[in-house]
């Protein structure tokens, strides 16, 4: 069970420079990455032409996002999809974010994000086809890959992905 600090990953700027970026975990083939972005101004979106994003706030208090226009409120712990077609724009009104960034080629059917909460004595299996990032907890800043678990207590955004 392969688990990656996030830490222990060197940040990486933004192919518009708008921001850095953590890759914690990585397809093989390239169908499909994990990261953990830092957002600490305004500004624009990297396009990820024939992808599909979801991300998730797991650090700061809210991310105003405008995606081709239109404008959205995107929440901590609630997982955000939209095309990496789209035009996106940023804004960080109460200051900097971490989002988990999840980015797939369309041939990764609906990757979701599910928001759980772990007692001490709980028990979280994961699937091969399945990552945990820790939020809160002992081990927070950590991305957990299955097949294995996670356990204790703590705040984990599960993410699936799986092919067509």
């Amino acid at each position: 069970m392969p688990v990656v600090r996030s830490e222990e990953v060197a940040p990486q700027p933004w192919p518009n420079g708008g921001g850095t970026t953590r890759e914690l975990a990585r397809a093989d083939d390239g169908a499909w990455r994990i990261s953990l972005a830092d957002i600490a101004t305004d500004g624009p979106f990297s396009t990820f032409a024939g992808r599909n994003r979801l991300l998730t706030l797991v650090e700061g208090t809210v991310l105003d996002l405008e995606v081709d226009g239109r404008a959205h409120v995107v929440e901590p712990r609630r997982p955000f999809a939209f095309s990496g077609d789209a035009e996106a724009t940023a804004s960080v009104p109460e200051g900097p974010v971490r989002v988990l960034n999840v980015v797939v080629d369309r041939g990764v059917v609906d990757p979701f994000v599910t928001v759980l909460e772990l007692g001490r004595s709980s028990a979280l299996p994961l699937a091969a086809d399945q990552a945990a990032f820790v939020i809160a907890g002992s081990a927070a800043g950590s991305l957990v890959t299955g097949p294995g678990e996670v356990a204790g207590r703590c705040t984990v955004a599960v993410v699936t992905l799986q092919r067509a």
